[in-house]
């Protein structure tokens, strides 16, 4: 099966998985902003308007208990070659077209 994802869908996505999570805990949308450190007006926008700053989506995040479902963003790279490992900090300084 072919998965066409956009941002767009991703973020709507991301949306509706946060909401769920706050509704599951019981949670007010200002009870979260609170928890989060974030003003209420912005979670509002995110959640109404999909705009947000990755610093206050990942405060939400971690409001949540939801962190760990970003740990594949940040994860490196697995080796599987003597060679890649070899290579792996052979990056160029610049790339040039």
């Amino acid at each position: 099966m072919i998965e066409l994802s956009t941002p767009k869908s991703i973020i709507a996505t991301l949306v509706k998985h946060i909401e769920k999570e706050r509704k599951r805990q019981n949670l007010q949308q200002k009870e979260i902003a609170a928890r989060a450190s974030v003003p209420l007006p912005t979670y509002k926008n995110f959640i109404y308007h999909h705009k947000i700053s990755l610093e206050n989506l990942l405060k939400i995040l971690f409001a949540l208990r939801m962190h760990d479902n970003i740990n594949g963003l940040v994860k490196e790279k697995e080796y599987r070659t003597i060679e890649e490992i070899r290579k792996k900090d052979d990056l160029p300084g610049r790339i040039r077209k």
